[in-house]
């Protein structure tokens, strides 16, 4: 059986991104990193990777520039902040791990996990980690392609 393989996107040295992508790796999981600061995504890839998911989702609020740029207040369209986004790589919350059908936003294992088809035993016991990211840092959503919805 091929190993399963997922895309990791990130940037910076964020320790829970880290920790995140040691844990995937140690799942058995072959991953393509790619880091956003030093190679961005264009608005092709972010309109595709969204798709009619909640852009909220995928906003770091906590970024300097979201509410520098006003994303805060509601004012810009879709198609504006997707724009924004590919510009400044910091208004993009991370990880982002994809793989084939799905997508997970965030930290939390057992999202990942259940994302990647893996079992929730093989989960460590670090319910440090766990905790932490509980509370809404993560987001789990199934993407469907754009062939089923025609």
């Amino acid at each position: 059986m091929a190993p399963r393989r997922a895309i990791f996107l990130s940037y910076g040295s964020d320790a829970d991104c880290l920790e995140t992508k040691k844990y995937i790796e140690e799942l058995g999981v072959l991953l393509i990193i790619r880091d956003l600061s030093k190679d961005p995504l264009s608005v092709d890839y972010l309109t595709d990777m969204i798709g009619y998911l909640n852009i909220n989702h995928f906003l770091n609020q906590g970024s300097e520039s979201y509410s520098k740029l006003g994303i805060d207040k509601n004012k810009h369209t879709r198609e504006e902040i997707i724009g924004m986004m590919a510009e400044d790589h910091t208004l993009i919350r991370r990880p982002i791990i994809r793989s084939a059908r799905l997508i997970t936003i965030g930290c939390d294992k057992k999202k990942i996990a259940q994302m990647l088809q893996m079992g929730t035993e093989q989960l460590p016991a670090n319910e440090n980690f766990n905790a932490r990211h509980q509370g809404g840092r993560s987001s789990h959503r199934r993407r469907e392609s754009s062939s089923a919805s025609k």
